[in-house]
């Protein structure tokens, strides 16, 4: 199941192998474990990466290699000085303001897989947002947004 997974993305097991920092003959063993059900016997880290894998039907190889890198390696190896400002600037917003919406969604985020895809097509919008003119293509990728904005304004849900 997994295998086929991987292989459908496009994930080699050598690549795979090399993100996670474990020898491929682990990484087979984890395989063959995961799909028969034995997660206990595998690094719950990579149970979380399998997890992700097979629950997440419109990701690519790049949200994979994203979410490595995000939820499996060590934020103090990797981060360059903009991360660490953009990790300082998250962490002083939610500790003055940790009851509020925006801070339980991040801490949603954080936790879950189930709002990788929205966050993703946030991430996309987001400049299309401040831009005066937009293409038709442009247009109809904020369409979705716009609907949630309405629906919502309209429930009496806005803050």
């Amino acid at each position: 199941m997994i295998r086929e997974r991987l292989h459908e993305l496009d994930v080699k097991i050598t690549e795979l192998s090399d993100y996670l920092q474990i020898s491929r003959t682990t990484l087979y063993k984890f395989i063959e474990d995961y799909d028969a059900g034995k997660k206990k016997s595998i690094n719950p880290k990579v149970v979380s990466l399998f997890d992700y894998v097979l629950d997440n039907d419109l990701i690519d190889k790049k949200n994979v290699i994203n979410y490595i890198l995000s939820n499996l390696t060590n934020v103090d190896d990797l981060a360059s000085a903009e991360d660490t400002n953009t990790i300082e600037t998250i962490k002083n917003y939610v500790s003055k303001n940790p009851k509020s919406e925006k801070a339980k969604f991040m801490y949603e985020c954080a936790t879950k897989t189930s709002y990788d895809t929205l966050i993703h097509y946030a991430v996309a919008i987001t400049p299309l947002l401040s831009k005066k003119r937009l293409s038709k293509e442009e247009k109809d990728m904020l369409k979705p947004y716009f609907e949630i904005i309405d629906l919502y304004t309209k429930g009496g849900n806005n803050q």
